[in-house]
C-alpha cells in the first residue's frame, strides 16, 4: 500500500504498483480547482505540485452586467445630446470662420475653447453631463465594459438599444436593426482597429453603415412610379389594340348623332329649323358627323373626330371652347364604350403629357437660375414655374385634386420649410446685405459672428432639399396616376440617428 501525506495532514492510500501519473490525476480529480491548505508551496515536480487554475468569469453574468452598463450609457447619451449639438455647433462656427478667412486657425480654436469652456462650467457644452453624473452615482459601474469578449459585445449593443427603442417605438424589428446590428458592428470594428488612430472613426462609422444596410435589406422595396417612356409605350400598345377592333356600326353612329343633337339643344345653339349656331372646329365636327350617318365608323376615324373636338375644347374663343368641351365629354363616353382600350390609353397618355409639362418647367427653372447667377435660386424658380400651372385654369385642366394640392403645398410651403427659408435669408449667398452682415458681425464678434451666417446656410440647404423632395413626390404622383404608397424609408434616418445616439457616448 502506498501512502501519501496531504498538506492538510490526512493520508491518501493507493495500491502497490500505482503509477505516479495515476496518483496525481486522482488527487487533481479529488481537489479540482480548490487548493488544499498547504503550509508551504510544494517543490516543483513533486506529487503535490497542483497546477494553479485561475477562476474564469461567468460569461452570462458578465454579459448581463456589461449590457446593463451599456444601456445606461446609451440612455445618458441621449440626454446629453443637446450638449453634443452645442459643442458641434461651436466647432462648425469655428470651422466656417477659419475656412472663410475671417479668423486664423489659432483664433478659431481659441474661440471654440472659450465658448465650450464657459458651457462646461455647467457641464452643458461637454456633452457628457448626465453620463458623468451616472458614473459618479454608481461608483463607475455604468462604465463597465465587460471582461469577456461576449460581455464587451453585450455592452456595446446595450448602448444602442435605448436609441433604437426611441426611434423605432420599441418594435422588435427596430431593436434588432438599429440596436443589435449596429452594436455588433461597432464592437467588431472597434476590436479590429483597437489601439489605432482609426478606432474612433470605426466605432462611429460602422454602426451607421450597418444600420442603413440592415434597414435596406429588411424593408420592402419602395414602390416606383412608371417612367414617361413606360407610359408612352403602354398607351401606344392600347391604342394599337383599340385600332384592331371593328369600330361602331351604323346604328351606333346614329345613336351618337342623336346624343349630340340633344346636347346642342340643351346648350341652346340649335334652332328649331336645325341651324347650328357654332363656328370653327365645332362646326367642322358636326359636318363630319353628318357624313357618317348611316355608315360604320372605324376606330381611326373616331380618333380623327376626337382631335377636332380636342382642338375646339382648347380654342381661344370662349364660346367655341365651352361647346367643344361639352361635346367632347359626350363623344368620349360613346367612343370608350365602343373601344374600351381608348379610355385606358387616354389616361396613360394624359399622365405622360402632364409629367412632361412639369418636367419641362423644372428644366426651364434650372436653366433660368443657372443663367442668372450661381444657380442657388433654382428651387425658388421651380416654385414659380409650378405656380404658373396653378394660375392658369387651362393648364391646370387634367390634374387630379391630389396633384393640385401637392402643387399648392410646394408653392406655399409648409411651416417647417418656410421657417427654414426665413433662417436661410441669413446665408451669405442670399444677397449683398446678408454678406455685408457676415462681415460686420465677424468684425464685431470675431469667429462667433459667423454663426448666424452658418446657420442660415445650412437652413437654406435644408429647405431646398425638402422642396425638391416635394417636387419629386409630385412627379411620382403624376406618373403613377395616384398618390404613391407611403415609402418605408423613415427607418433609414431613424436608424442612423439611433446609431449616432449609441456610438456618440463611446469616447
Amino acid at each position: 500500500m502506498i501512502e501519501v501525506e496531504l498538506p492538510d495532514g490526512t493520508i491518501a492510500e493507493f495500491p502497490d504498483g500505482t503509477s505516479r501519473d495515476v496518483m496525481k490525476a486522482a488527487l487533481q480529480k479529488r481537489f479540482g480547482s480548490q487548493q488544499p491548505a498547504q503550509p508551504e508551496r510544494p517543490q516543483p515536480g513533486s506529487l503535490l505540485d497542483f497546477p494553479q487554475v485561475e477562476p474564469q468569469p461567468n460569461v452570462a453574468k458578465d454579459m448581463a452586467a456589461a449590457g446593463a452598463a451599456g444601456a445606461a450609457r446609451g440612455t445618458t447619451g441621449m440626454l446629453d445630446l443637446p450638449g453634443m449639438i452645442f459643442g458641434a455647433g461651436s466647432r462648425a462656427g469655428s470651422w466656417v470662420a477659419e475656412k472663410t478667412g475671417l479668423a486664423s486657425p489659432e483664433e478659431a480654436r481659441a474661440a471654440h475653447q472659450m465658448v465650450t469652456g464657459a458651457a462646461d462650467a455647467t457641464r452643458f457644452g461637454s456633452g457628457d453631463k448626465y453620463r458623468q453624473a451616472a458614473a459618479e452615482a454608481t461608483d463607475g459601474a455604468t462604465e463597465f465594459r465587460g471582461e469577456t469578449t461576449a460581455g464587451k459585445y453585450a455592452g456595446t449593443v446595450g448602448e444602442f438599444v435605448p436609441g433604437a427603442a426611441l426611434a423605432g417605438s420599441g418594435s422588435l424589428g427596430s431593436l434588432v436593426k438599429f440596436g443589435a446590428v449596429p452594436g455588433i458592428a461597432s464592437e467588431a470594428a472597434g476590436q479590429m482597429t483597437e489601439g489605432t488612430a482609426f478606432e474612433p472613426y470605426a466605432r462611429v462609422g460602422a454602426p451607421i453603415l450597418a444600420s442603413l444596410l440592415a434597414a435596406r435589406l429588411t424593408q420592402p422595396a419602395a414602390p416606383k412610379a412608371p417612367t414617361v417612356e413606360t407610359l408612352k409605350q403602354q398607351a401606344d400598345d392600347l391604342y394599337q389594340a383599340g385600332a384592331a377592333r371593328s369600330g361602331a356600326d351604323p346604328a351606333s353612329v346614329q345613336g351618337l348623332a342623336s346624343q349630340i343633337d340633344n346636347e346642342l339643344q340643351a346648350l341652346n345653339i340649335k334652332t328649331p329649323t336645325g341651324r347650328v349656331l357654332a363656328e370653327g372646329n365645332v362646326k367642322k365636327f358636326l359636318d363630319v358627323l353628318d357624313d357618317y350617318r348611316g355608315q360604320q365608323m372605324k376606330p381611326e376615324q373616331m380618333q380623327t373626330m376626337r382631335r377636332i373636338l380636342t382642338d375646339a375644347a382648347g380654342s381661344a374663343d370662349p364660346a367655341d371652347r365651352r361647346i367643344g368641351m361639352a361635346l367632347l365629354e359626350k363623344f368620349d363616353d360613346w367612343r370608350n364604350t365602343a373601344v374600351p382600350e381608348y379610355k385606358q390609353a387616354d389616361a396613360l397618355y394624359g399622365r405622360m403629357k402632364r409629367a412632361q409639362d412639369v418636367d419641362w418647367r423644372m428644366q426651364k427653372a434650372e436653366n433660368r437660375a443657372a443663367s442668372s447667377g450661381s444657380g442657388g435660386n433654382t428651387v425658388n424658380a421651380m416654385r414659380q414655374n409650378i405656380r404658373g400651372i396653378l394660375d392658369e385654369p387651362k393648364r391646370l385642366r387634367g390634374f387630379s385634386p391630389d396633384e393640385k394640392r401637392a402643387m399648392q403645398e410646394i408653392v406655399r410651403g409648409s411651416r417647417t420649410v418656410n421657417t427654414l427659408r426665413n433662417i436661410g435669408k441669413l446665408s451669405p449667398d442670399s444677397g449683398f446685405f446678408p454678406l455685408l452682415g457676415l462681415g460686420a458681425s465677424s468684425a464685431a464678434f470675431g469667429p462667433l459672428g459667423a454663426a448666424p451666417s452658418a446657420a442660415g446656410y445650412f437652413a437654406r440647404a435644408a429647405a431646398e432639399g425638402m422642396t425638391k423632395n416635394q417636387i419629386n413626390q409630385l412627379m411620382d404622383m403624376i406618373r403613377n396616376g395616384a398618390p404613391m404608397a407611403a415609402r418605408q424609408s423613415a427607418g433609414y434616418g431613424t436608424g442612423a440617428l439611433a446609431a449616432l445616439f449609441g456610438s456618440s457616448v463611446r469616447d
